[in-house]
């Protein structure tokens, strides 16, 4: 199997478990390691990359295309290839190529689509398919549309969207969300209707990657810190982007996020050079304005949401106090609007 970045070749593997590195300095992050093995590529980097079995409607998906639930089987069917970054795998003799393939440039199966947002059953394919849903990372019901303008994420979360206009308020850098006005005509009504009427709401954001830059999750970042010997992986991120850093502290505070975890956020990085930049815009607030009132934070060891979101105001000062002066969201809960006014002020 051969490691390829767009039209690169990075890494090969061979039958006798050893493997040939070509561009050593364009290994992912998480295989920038001494000794790197052929374990270490199928196991602790290909291994990971396709959906998880426990995100909504990945069963659906799989079942109805015909594919096992084995992560290292997704991975070769779909090539590995995801919206996050340019790496992709082929068999040595494959005919097949990245501008051929890639995920950015072409048209994407609807059918994919409709059953990972919705979970209505289609007779997918799995030898001639083309859809970023077999590597889509959550746990959240969610499809990539590419429409005219750009691809975007479709997904349930009625509270993307008062995150997203509270984060306005304070200036913090984010994924935009916006209420899903024209849903496509692929998409199944009858499902769609069944998700509204239980209170939630489809929304959609554009995506943030593209073929110059991508993004890699603190879980890989944790990964490539502990492979150079760096200590505090949460120090470090901080020392790359402190600023960015401090705003993820107050944001998941005024928010009470309860679901800031290591494959939310993390660092864009160059493709064509490999190498890592600031911190990516923060997502995926569709558990925020958690009913319990004092949340650990899972981004400052040992702190409440409460005593991290202090540390970082004390550095940065944002507007905290702007919040007051709006109205109340559209699709915020009463109860959940006087919570955020109160941790305000708490702040």
């Amino acid at each position: 199997m051969i490691l390829m970045i767009k039209n690169t070749k990075v890494l090969e593997t061979n039958k006798d478990g050893s493997i040939m590195i070509y561009e050593e300095k364009l290994l992912p992050f998480s295989l920038q390691k001494e000794d790197l093995t052929y374990e270490d590529f199928f196991f602790n980097w290909l291994s990971v990359r396709p959906l998880s079995i426990g995100r909504t409607n990945a069963k659906a998906i799989l079942n109805n295309a015909g594919i096992p639930q084995n992560s290292l089987t997704i991975a070769r069917i779909c090539h590995g290839m995801n919206l996050s970054d340019c790496y992709w795998v082929k068999e040595r003799e494959e005919d097949t190529s990245w501008d051929k393939d890639n995920l950015y440039d072409h048209d994407m199966d609807p059918l994919y689509a409709d059953t990972a947002l919705t979970g209505k059953s289609h007779h997918l394919s799995k030898d001639k398919f083309h859809t970023p849903e077999l590597t889509a990372q959550g746990v959240s019901a969610k499809c990539w549309i590419k429409e005219n303008d750009g691809i975007y994420l479709y997904k349930v979360g009625r509270k993307e969207l008062p995150a997203s206009e509270i984060l306005d308020v304070l200036g913090i850098d984010h994924v935009h969300y916006e209420k899903a006005e024209q849903l496509k005509e692929y998409l199944s009504k009858d499902r769609i209707k069944k998700i509204e009427d239980v209170g939630e709401i489809i929304v959609r954001s554009k995506l943030i990657t593209n073929q110059q830059q991508g993004i890699i999750p603190f879980e890989e970042f944790a990964v490539w810190c502990a492979n150079q010997e760096i200590d505090d992986e949460y120090e470090e991120a901080k020392r790359r982007d402190e600023k960015s850093y401090y705003e993820m502290q107050i944001a998941d505070y005024i928010l009470n996020n309860s679901d800031r975890h290591v494959g939310n956020w993390g660092f864009y990085f160059d493709v064509e050079e490999n190498k890592l930049q600031g911190m990516y815009p923060l997502m995926d607030h569709d558990h925020s304005f958690d009913e319990e009132e004092t949340l650990m934070s899972q981004t400052n060891e040992g702190k409440t949401l409460l005593e991290a979101a202090r540390i970082a105001q004390a550095q940065l000062n944002l507007p905290v106090k702007d919040i007051l002066e709006i109205p109340k969201p559209e699709y915020l809960m009463d109860n959940e609007w006087e919570q955020v006014r109160k941790r305000v002020m708490m702040l």
